[in-house]
């Protein structure tokens, strides 16, 4: 396996058999993104973006935060009908998830232990992308990954064995490291991480049946945030950006896809806080925030006009299921007066 932190070509074919035609797609694109915020305008506020809290240390010892994950195989059902394996790190007890993935809260330099369930047929090694690579667990083993939380900032851990291949495969949780930091820019009311993830299903079939996948062609044709799709997305409240009237709202964003995403918010101009943790200092407040794969990013979100505004990426496919109209990567900012 190659170096997750590489980003790989990938390409996107006109047809992949299955019936879809790039320019019948385009074509009716722009008739079916109407739909969008008509549909979410019915669902309630039920987010809040507050952040999670920790769950309590263990009684054995007060300065060790503790969480339990397992990884699993799972069937995830699309928009156009079709189901696909993935493979994932899934909360167990008191463990918070965001959307469909665990998320880890804690303060930096906290030393904290995951316990991991390894439910699946293979080894996994639990990895904090740039940071730190947890034991081998394998097939069927309950391990503990103990480490000390990274520097203040915003983290994701996937597998090490795996690869470039691991984020595809599913494999993803959400770190937020809290502390102290230099800011200028005022109180948050609220935080969201998004997670996004891109898939080639050979890939996850490959895997599947205890195979290789071919890495020397991706063709991503699955495109989940947070391990949901759309509809999904729009309701679930780790996702959809509640939020209200004059507040600032801080957007984390992680990739651990393959695609460099160009995410594109509607209704309002944001400012680019940091990449990878690095303070940002050049850019300007903008509405499409470039997030290459295997990387993090935040970003400051002032709601300055009530209303419902899609977010997605600047990407036809990363809207689509395979293919379909309207699905993948969509969700929405809910701004109440």
């Amino acid at each position: 396996m190659k170096d997750p932190t590489k980003s790989a070509s990938h390409r996107v074919s006109a047809s992949d058999g299955s019936g879809f035609d790039r320019r019948r797609f385009i074509k009716g694109v722009a008739g079916a993104a109407a739909m969008v915020p008509a549909a979410a305008a019915i669902l309630p506020k039920s987010g809040s973006g507050a952040p999670a809290t920790s769950p309590d240390d263990g009684p054995n010892d007060i300065m060790l935060t503790r969480w339990r994950i397992e990884a699993v195989r799972e069937e995830q059902t699309f928009s156009d009908g079709s189901a696909l394996p993935f493979f994932r790190f899934r909360s167990q007890g008191n463990t918070p998830s965001n959307g469909q993935l665990p998320i880890f809260r804690g303060r930096a330099g906290r030393r904290v232990n995951v316990r991991i369930n390894n439910t699946l047929p293979f080894p996994i090694q639990p990895m904090i992308v740039g940071n730190v690579t947890g034991p081998v667990i394998m097939a069927g083993e309950c391990r503990h990954f103990v480490f000390d939380m990274p520097p203040t900032g915003t983290w994701m851990m996937t597998d090490a064995l795996l690869g470039r291949v691991a984020g595809s495969a599913g494999f993803a949780a959400a770190i937020v490291s809290e502390g102290f930091q230099l800011s200028q820019i005022g109180p948050v009311a609220r935080e969201y991480f998004l997670l996004y993830q891109d898939t080639d299903s050979r890939w996850n079939q490959a895997i599947d049946v205890g195979g290789v996948p071919d890495e020397s062609i991706y063709e991503p044709n699955y495109h989940t945030l947070n391990g949901l799709t759309y509809p999904h997305t729009m309701m679930d409240p780790d996702t959809r950006m509640n939020c209200e009237l004059g507040e600032n709202v801080l957007v984390r964003i992680g990739n651990l896809g393959h695609v460099r995403q160009s995410l594109h918010f509607h209704g309002y101009h944001a400012k680019f806080l940091k990449r990878n943790n690095v303070p940002e200092m050049v850019l300007p407040e903008k509405d499409t925030f470039e997030v290459p794969a295997y990387t993090t990013a935040e970003i400051l979100l002032p709601i300055t006009q009530p209303g419902l505004f899609p977010m997605h990426p600047h990407s036809l496919t990363s809207v689509t299921d395979n293919g379909t109209y309207p699905g993948g990567q969509i969700t929405m900012i809910d701004a109440a007066p």
